[in-house]
């Protein structure tokens, strides 16, 4: 077949394409002819229908034309173009998951409330990007001028952005909405950048400050396990470490000052944070709970029994 030579006519009979679509494929650089005839009629090859066979399975897979080109004039790879249509399409399902979602609740309500009407319209909104999106902006508020690390950034909204359901339930729903309403908040963020310009100074030590934390929880969690409340001596020596390693971490005296100032920020801020990993946990299916919450209310207390 290689060695035959086809008017637009026959290819299009023994492609099923009309004439039409194949001159636009020809004029966009798509399908350019073999050859022309004396008259100026378009002649293809064997290699040319292989060539339209290609164009048209890309086509069926929903590549764009422009994609189409760029595969076709060695610019890109097939690899590259397919698994980002692939990437394209699953967030396309998943998009209309959620529609379907917000269709089958508005179906079970007889007169959907104000209430009802915005949780659906929140159900076809979902989506992981416009929530990373929401968290990033949400950090560029808080960090203002102060020399906010990238890598502790990016590893706080690692653990900040939730797997979303593909079809969520109304708590799910209720939870996504209020944790957006939380990040959009500007009293909040004004809050939390007073905050953080007061934590993330030159002399700041985020790394020191994240494993001195980490392993203060681990023995708070173990203290627990072991029926230690806060007032117990060991309550008494894990705060004191504490309150030496967080200062050491931020180049500060572990002084009453000192002291004072992390029982303020616990004040300010534990009750905005736990409900967050409340609503996380809603959001990935578990029960209602802040990860973090018991450790820090007990560490807390017990630093209040220090000076």
């Amino acid at each position: 077949m290689d060695d035959q030579i086809f008017s637009i006519g026959e290819v299009s009979k023994l492609s099923g394409v009309p004439v039409r679509r194949l001159r636009f494929y020809s004029d966009k650089g798509l399908l350019p002819p073999s050859t022309r005839t004396e008259s100026g009629y378009r002649m293809y090859s064997g290699a040319d229908l292989a060539r339209l066979d290609l164009v048209l399975a890309l086509r069926e897979a929903g590549v764009s034309l422009a994609d189409i080109r760029k595969i076709l004039a060695n610019r890109t790879s097939f690899t590259d173009v397919l698994a980002l249509r692939l990437r394209t399409l699953e967030t396309e399902i998943r998009s209309k998951r959620r529609i379907a979602t917000a269709l089958r609740m508005a179906l079970r309500i007889h007169e959907p409330s104000p209430t009802d009407l915005r949780r659906l319209w929140t159900v076809t909104r979902i989506s992981k990007t416009e929530f990373r999106a929401a968290l990033e902006r949400f950090y560029d508020d808080v960090a203002g001028g102060a020399p906010m690390d990238a890598a502790w950034k990016t590893k706080m909204m690692d653990a900040g952005t939730p797997d979303l359901p593909d079809d969520p339930t109304a708590e799910q729903v209720d939870a996504w909405a209020e944790l957006m309403e939380m990040l959009s908040d500007k009293a909040y963020a004004a809050e939390m950048r007073a905050h953080m310009s007061d934590l993330w100074t030159q002399e700041f030590d985020p790394a020191a400050y994240a494993q001195a934390a980490d392993a203060t929880f681990a023995r708070v969690r173990a203290a627990i396990d072991h029926g230690l409340g806060p007032q117990s001596a060991l309550g008494r020596e894990i705060a004191a470490d504490w309150l030496a390693q967080s200062a050491r971490a931020m180049k500060r005296a572990p002084d009453q000052v000192f002291l004072d100032w992390q029982l303020e920020q616990y004040r300010k801020h534990h009750a905005r944070s736990a409900r967050y990993q409340e609503l996380m946990a809603v959001l990935q299916g578990q029960a209602p709970q802040a990860p973090t919450g018991r450790e820090w209310s007990w560490i807390i207390d017990a630093m209040k029994q220090l000076f």
